[in-house]
């Protein structure tokens, strides 16, 4: 039994959750292997100026610099309008998967119910679970495997002339670009690996595999807890490590920017959360490596948030803020009282309110990381990857995002008392 403000798709053994299953196999296969040829987000409504950002940055050139070596890279691609037949294949690919994982579910359902509880029943569960989904995932896939195909590849000439221009951006900004953080999804990795997937698509896997990295940082995002939806699972404490881990690999990981700011080396990255019946949500994820160890584990979350998973809930106790102003906002909780007012002051929590431009976010520091996950709008959208649209305000907004984010790394590195 799975319940939450935001339900996710879980069948494990012994007990079975619902959520709607357009959006549950539309997540974690169609929008993830199509989410090159995606974007969307809200637009904030108050943008940078060129000088602002150039401020804010150090420098002094970006706006020439953007006129001089972004602007014709995006000048050679061609716009293409987004024909309503292309609408309909996507349509067309999540009205099969959502058929395959229906197909799925009642089948496992009811073998879960004919299946008597004892231990050779549990072990055929555990068996016939991961042959039924896998199976349901493939045998759509074959049978809808040309219209994949047009879906993905549509949108690969966008992919590499985007990641040209992000590399170059990050590269002038002494950073490091990566459009794949962890490399093509597994479930991609999966459907390569099947005999009658044409040759392209391997070579489309092979592409994001190339383009990827970040591996650390995912890794970390992962372990913090912080992917896992809002969800209540009812189960052994087995299972439940198991679908939150599950669930957190399964996540959209895109436009991964790295590098060093005042003794901190720091990895940002996006994730996609997939939400039933709503516009998808963007999330910010901002990976600090500290300088030393951390001694406890510390969270912070805004209010009406929920917490980040945790291996044992009990072990932490409430910190209150100061000022007070902030505990009206905010909620805080750690095993060690001292560092979490240390990390998480008042100016390091006002630099995260400005870069969430109101929105709700969350972070967890533990071991020698902080890791900050924030919703928003889609950041570093310079370019759709359907139609190959850009203007003059995606280019400068992306800038714009850049500087926002290394405010927040600056502040961090104060917060951790390191000398630039």
């Amino acid at each position: 039994v799975v319940s939450g403000a935001n339900l996710s798709c879980v069948f494990l053994p012994g007990f079975v959750s619902s959520h709607s299953f357009r959006s549950c196999f539309r997540g974690p296969v169609v929008e993830v292997l199509v989410r090159v040829g995606i974007s969307g987000g809200g637009a904030r409504n108050i943008m940078l100026s060129w000088a602002e950002i150039e401020e804010r940055l150090g420098r002094t050139d970006l706006e020439d610099f953007s006129d001089r070596e972004i602007m014709p890279l995006l000048s050679e691609l061609a716009v293409e309008r987004e024909e309503a037949d292309q609408k309909k294949e996507l349509k067309s690919l999540q009205n099969a998967f959502t058929l395959g994982f229906f197909g799925f579910g009642v089948s496992f359902f009811i073998f879960t119910l004919v299946v008597p509880d004892v231990w050779w029943g549990i072990v055929l569960k555990f068996v016939f679970f991961p042959i039924l989904f896998f199976g349901s995932f493939i045998v759509v896939a074959y049978l809808k495997r040309e219209t994949l195909m047009k879906v993905l590849f549509r949108a690969r000439g966008n992919f590499v002339a985007r990641a040209q221009a992000l590399t170059k951006i990050a590269e002038h900004l002494g950073l490091s670009y990566v459009p794949t953080p962890g490399g093509a999804p597994e479930h991609m990795k999966m459907l390569a690996k099947l005999k009658f997937m044409p040759k392209k698509f391997g070579d489309l896997v092979d592409l994001l595999e190339t383009h990827g990295g970040q591996e650390d940082a995912v890794e970390a995002a992962v372990k913090s807890g912080l992917l896992v939806p809002d969800v209540v699972v009812l189960g052994s404490e087995k299972d439940k490590a198991r679908y939150y881990r599950q669930s957190a690999m399964g996540q959209s990981f895109e436009d991964g920017f790295e590098g060093e700011r005042s003794g901190i080396a720091f990895s940002a990255l996006e994730w996609i959360e997939r939400v039933d019946e709503a516009p998808d949500r963007f999330h910010l994820l901002l990976v600090l490596k500290a300088p030393h160890s951390l001694h406890g584990v510390t969270h912070l979350r805004s209010r009406k948030t929920p917490w980040p998973k945790a291996e044992d809930s009990s072990a932490f106790s409430d910190v209150q803020l100061v000022p007070e102003t902030f505990n009206d906002r905010f909620r805080l909780r750690s095993t060690d009282q001292v560092e979490a007012r240390t990390i998480f002051n008042p100016a390091v929590i006002e630099r995260v309110l400005a870069l969430a431009h109101g929105e709700v976010f969350r972070a967890v520091g533990r071991d020698d990381v902080l890791v900050f996950d924030i919703v928003g709008e889609n950041r570093f959208d310079l370019i759709d990857l359907r139609t190959a649209y850009w203007d003059t305000q995606t280019v400068q907004k992306t800038f714009g995002d850049i500087a926002e984010l290394m405010e927040l790394v600056d502040e961090m590195a104060h917060a951790f008392m390191v000398k630039s």
